[in-house]
């Protein structure tokens, strides 16, 4: 058995880390994307920032964002990795991801929790440093990616997998498939309309944008070559069973942990909903991919994974 304290406090770390990586590795691609666009359409590099506000939303804040690109990049950036006030921020997770693990400290490994909290110190450095500049920033980033990285390694690496790790990557694996669900409900509307509104070699780099944001274009190039084709692409992310961070997969994951806690002869609420959507995934996505009703099926996911959370807090979190 393991104190609900501590499967808590680990369930938090997984998804705290996890949401780390995810902004690193979108700020990071945001950024050299736009970087690269700018000079043909600022239109388009204004709305690959904008649509990572709508990932990562952050406090309610009166002034309006900045309209030219480079302006709207340094707010962003700034925003979403060292901004202590955001709740998506890299500086906020990584900061939320130590504080659970002080509490579990007895069930992490001296490892792990050194990564961690180096991490967390380095950043947060540039933060009292008070620096604004791009290539500094970007200096930060690929730092904190690297430790992020290093830190999960050492989980894997260094963990014992007891039912106290199958809540660390429940936590990891739920908030991946939960992010991957609003990074494609948030790209898709401009992604997915039959007569793309900029030149063809841009729309296709945006697509290739998508699939790196999602760690997902070498994966994709290994089943359909180096030729893009958004159809397959969009697929890929949805259903291929392979790929660490399509929708089919993550769901599959999510719902194994969940049969692996509760075991798969006395299924808890939670793994009863995911075992569902998982099969919905499995079965009947392709039929929601021909019919157009992607962006419906996608609010339909992320309402499924919400109550997974919801109930699987109360199934073992008491809360």
């Amino acid at each position: 058995m393991i104190l609900s304290r501590v499967a808590d406090g680990l369930y938090w770390i997984g998804r705290y880390l996890e949401r780390a990586e995810n902004v690193t590795r979108l700020l990071l691609v945001t950024e050299e994307t736009a970087s690269e666009v700018v000079g043909l359409d600022e239109d388009l590099a204004r709305a690959e920032w904008n649509d990572l506000r709508v990932i990562f939303p952050g406090p309610d804040r009166e002034e309006t964002p900045p309209r030219h690109p480079a302006a709207l990049a340094q707010a962003a950036l700034a925003e979403l990795s060292i901004d202590p006030r955001h709740p998506y921020s890299i500086l906020f997770s990584l900061r939320k991801a130590r504080d659970n693990a002080r509490t579990v400290r007895e069930a992490l490994t001296i490892e792990v929790f050194v990564n961690l909290n180096e991490t967390y110190r380095e950043l947060e450095a540039y933060d009292e440093r008070r620096i604004g500049d791009g290539p500094t920033m970007r200096s930060a980033l690929s730092d904190a990616h690297r430790g992020i990285l290093s830190t999960a390694g050492a989980i894997e690496q260094t963990l014992a997998r007891d039912p106290g790790w199958l809540f660390l990557k429940l936590g990891e694996s739920l908030e991946r498939v939960v992010r991957t669900v609003v990074v494609l409900r948030a790209k898709l509307p401009a992604l997915a309309s039959p007569e793309p509104k900029v030149d063809l070699p841009l729309f296709h780099s945006r697509w290739r944008s998508l699939l790196r944001g999602l760690s997902s274009l070498e994966n994709y190039r290994r089943v359909h070559g180096a030729r893009m084709e958004p159809a397959d692409a969009l697929r890929f992310l949805l259903f291929d069973p392979h790929t660490p961070r399509s929708l089919r997969f993550g769901t599959a994951a999510v719902k194994d942990l969940l049969e692996g806690i509760s075991g798969a002869a006395a299924l808890s609420a939670p793994a009863r909903i995911m075992g569902k959507l998982a099969a919905e995934l499995a079965y009947q996505g392709e039929d929601e991919l021909r019919d157009g009703r992607c962006l419906p099926f996608l609010d339909h996911m992320l309402d499924e994974l919400t109550r997974a959370h919801e109930t699987l807090s109360t199934t073992y979190f008491g809360t």
